[in-house]
């Protein structure tokens, strides 16, 4: 009897009656005699709620007690949702991140995963019960609970499918898949069946919020199949597949697969001194971008972070040389595209009506940094260009 790991993230989850619809729709897969293991994010909107709910007591919350709180969001998806399938009929159980055993490290609020023992879900699992998780969530070595950071659910869930050597890994959203670029954006884009693990990486470092980078890293590294799809519909969307041998292809044939973006960022110039390299052992929150140059360090993170930052900085008397806010980035994704410079060249010529800042490259992505309020607009015609129009 073959496992699955089914991930719902919180717009899947942000009513009763959405979690009814799962419910329905889970009881119809459980007949066919397949194991199913859910792995659940807080109702839509919890997480910030409870956020603001801190940050009205203090201005610079405990993260340990965040943890704490914020973990209360994942409590409750999972037992609605064990109650909702209990209620179609299905013998149900929750668990939360430290009762599945998801061993981390010490690090609140960006925990990493260190060890998963999951005993307790597979025991359920014989005894014939569907299985449902707290995402996000786990617990240290030494018992202190912990969050896994944004889109922890998704890690929480391919983590466990490697435990229990699953037949394949769901990640449920609020799209039916990964697209060729945002369809709130594009309303055209396309829907990809499949892409490669490297590509996919490339995508969600670069802003894809389909799933999170780490989810990723861990399905290429343990090669766990995952396939992202809609949670409304439940009907195929794409799978993460290994690298397409050149034999099935043009060779050194490239072209743009899709395009991530992302908004609202912030740049930090600060010097390169000991004392910054020791904040960096410590630090906790993402960093979108980095670049050393000169003595100086820049960093570009999330204007959401910019508060907890500027105090972390100046608890370490560390100055801050410049900042500058608005800044966006949109970045082309495709194998072998940064060798070939007639990419840069079409880059360069399509962006003209833009104010870029800034033209980078890695091993598949050419990025380009420009303002925040340009971002959506640079996406369009990028598209329109390197992908087309065709449904």
């Amino acid at each position: 009897m073959a496992i699955i790991v089914k991930k719902f993230g919180g717009t899947s989850l942000g009513s009763i009656e959405l979690i009814r619809n799962i419910a329905r729709r889970i009881a119809l897969e459980a007949g066919k005699g397949d194991s199913l293991v859910l792995v659940v994010s807080a109702m839509a909107k919890t997480t910030d709620e409870l956020i603001n709910l801190a940050y009205q007591i203090s201005e610079h919350p405990s993260r340990r007690e965040l943890d704490m709180l914020l973990t209360a969001g994942e409590r409750i998806s999972m037992s609605l949702l064990s109650l909702a399938l209990q209620e179609e009929g299905y013998s149900s159980i929750s668990f939360t991140g430290s009762q599945s055993g998801i061993i981390t490290d010490e690090r609140h609020g960006n925990a990493r995963i260190l060890n998963v023992n999951a005993f307790r879900i597979k025991e359920e699992l014989d005894k014939g019960k569907i299985v449902i998780v707290a995402g996000f969530q786990g617990v240290s070595q030494s018992k202190e609970i912990t969050t896994l950071g944004r889109g922890g659910s998704d890690t929480s869930a391919v983590a466990l499918a490697c435990y229990l050597q699953a037949k394949k890994c769901e990640i449920y959203t609020d799209v039916d898949g990964v697209y060729t670029a945002d369809p709130k954006i594009v309303s055209n884009a396309k829907l990809l069946p499949a892409i490669d693990y490297s590509q996919m990486l490339a995508l969600s470092y670069n802003g894809s919020k389909v799933i999170h980078p780490r989810a990723v890293e861990f399905a290429y590294k343990y090669s766990i199949p995952v396939e992202i799809k809609s949670s409304f519909t439940f009907a195929p969307g794409t799978m993460l597949i290994q690298e397409k041998s050149f034999k099935e292809e043009n060779m050194e044939e490239r072209h743009i697969t899709a395009i991530a973006h992302k908004e609202n960022l912030l740049s930090y110039i600060i010097p390169e001194t000991e004392e910054t390299i020791d904040l960096l052992k410590i630090w906790n929150w993402e960093i979108f971008k980095y670049l050393a140059i000169e003595n100086q360090l820049e960093l570009i993170i999330e204007e959401k972070y910019d508060k907890e930052i500027q105090y972390l900085l100046s608890q370490k008397e560390i100055p801050i040389l410049k900042t500058e806010n608005g800044i966006g980035y949109v970045t082309l994704v495709g194998l072998g595209i940064n060798l070939d410079p007639s990419f840069l060249a079409d880059t360069l010529k399509l962006c003209q009506p833009f104010h870029i800042k800034r033209i980078q490259h890695s091993d598949k992505t050419i990025e380009i940094m420009l303002p925040s309020s340009e971002v959506k607009d640079c996406v369009q015609i990028l598209h329109s260009a390197f992908i087309g129009c065709e449904k």
